[in-house]
């Protein structure tokens, strides 16, 4: 029987909820009883009564228990029986930043998570923490109306998982949330490049696959990294900066630096190492980058895949997309073209591999993406949304280049012309929350 109940609002008594003697059953009622009914992080005590005057499935609440848990009726909701609860859901919350003002702007973008509302029900939520009540454990925020499909601004109670699209989040609103709601708030963790790499690089499983990397101490590290690796790159600890450097040294005592984001390039003449630690300062801070060695190097044929990897509604980690650019023969080497879908003839290509080799080769692409996520997820953290970098060499080497769990965009699924896949994607960001709502 569809769980999917008709709820209408009850005016003429308090505490009750009716349901039809067919939902009644799959839930075990037969007789009237007493249920505390969730919705999110909140309960009302009532009397469960039973009607056959009520439509099949349907189920219907005294409007003061509407009220009090603000129980969205336009919504698809599911009902399901928890020990001594009626749960009504899933209740999701997306937590998209820190003010009110900035999330709104995101709205129309934040449609594309319930473009499959249908496959996914629910009520779900965009807020920001400046509209959260700790005291009331309530939040301001848009909920999405499935009849008008438009987000419409209320008050409600803590979501039963939060999905943490921004990395304005501290420790102490996390751990506040998982003390109301339980750990259902996921890619709620900062990590930096460094702490990463560290413990990565101490995985058996792994570590093969990591570049040499060291900490930015000052810059003679950098300088000395630099006469074992001519051509490095310098990454920000945080993961949430995108902007890499990449330092070459041409000859003994000249420099070429190029911002691989905005691709501006600058020479350095230097003359001794004191002149180079001079120009590293003006680049660089103590202690806030990590230096590593550049795989992608002049002269030898590389090529770099993007696996989006997330969790599904069963909690197991799955590689839903792998991309690259278009066309990276020797012809085009240097040129930035197209994204397009990572395809197993890619490799037989690239490799000059059978195909069976190339398909074992491309499985076992795979198979590091979900070895790594898994390695940072016994770091402690809940971590249910990443893609991963891997850069494969001529020679069949391959290494992993970065993880990127900072809400990374999907949208390279679109740019690739597969907008099917994209909104999969998506939707299966939305069913593993819906699975920690408890549905």
């Amino acid at each position: 029987m569809d769980n999917i109940i008709l709820l209408s609002r009850h005016t003429s008594n308090s505490g009750i909820l009716t349901l039809h003697p067919k939902l009644a059953e799959s839930m075990g009622i037969t007789q009237i009883t007493a249920r505390k009914i969730r919705f999110g992080a909140k309960t009302y005590q009532s009397i469960v009564d039973i009607s056959d005057d009520l439509p099949l499935n349907g189920a219907s609440l005294s409007g003061d228990i509407l009220d009090m848990l603000n129980i969205p009726q336009h919504c698809s909701l599911e009902i399901k029986q928890n020990g001594n609860e009626i749960q009504m859901g899933p209740f999701i919350g997306l937590l998209a930043g820190y003010y009110q003002s900035s999330i709104k702007k995101y709205l129309d973008h934040l449609r594309d998570y319930v473009l499959l509302y249908h496959e996914i029900k629910g009520a779900i939520l965009v807020f920001s923490l400046d509209h959260v009540d700790k005291t009331n454990q309530t939040v301001k925020g848009f909920l999405y109306n499935p009849l008008t499909k438009q987000w419409e601004e209320g008050i409600y109670p803590y979501p039963s998982s939060i999905f943490v699209m921004t990395s304005s989040v501290s420790s102490a609103w996390i751990q506040h949330f998982k003390s109301v709601i339980g750990d259902t708030v996921f890619n709620d963790f900062f990590h930096t490049r460094w702490s990463i790499h560290k413990k990565l690089s101490s995985s058996v499983g792994v570590k093969c696959y990591l570049p040499d990397t060291n900490l930015y101490g000052s810059p003679q590290d950098l300088y000395y990294f630099l006469k074992k690796f001519p051509n490095l790159i310098v990454k920000p600890l945080n993961s949430a900066n995108r902007s890499t450097i990449r330092v070459f040294l041409k000859d003994s005592n000249s420099l070429v630096i190029t911002n691989l984001r905005t691709l501006e390039t600058k020479s350095f003449k230097f003359n001794n190492r004191e002149q180079a630690y001079s120009i590293f300062k003006k680049y660089f801070k103590d202690g806030e980058y990590l230096i590593q060695e550049s795989i992608d190097v002049t002269g030898y044929r590389t090529i770099t895949i993007r696996i989006i990897t997330v969790k599904d509604h069963s909690g197991q980690w799955k590689a839903m997309g792998l991309f690259t650019r278009g066309d990276q023969s020797e012809e085009n080497e240097g040129k930035l073209m197209p994204l397009v879908k990572f395809q197993k003839e890619m490799v037989a290509d690239f490799l000059q591999q059978s195909d069976l080799y190339a398909s074992l080769t491309y499985q076992e692409l795979i198979h590091i993406t979900i070895d790594t996520v898994k390695e940072i997820e016994s770091m402690g953290v809940h971590f249910a949304n990443a893609a991963v970098d891997i850069i494969v060499g001529e020679l069949g080497d391959i290494w992993i280049s970065e993880i990127d769990h900072f809400n990374p965009s999907h949208e390279i699924a679109l740019v690739a012309g597969y907008p099917e896949l994209y909104y999969e994607i998506l939707k299966t960001n939305m069913l593993y929350a819906k699975r920690l709502a408890g549905f």
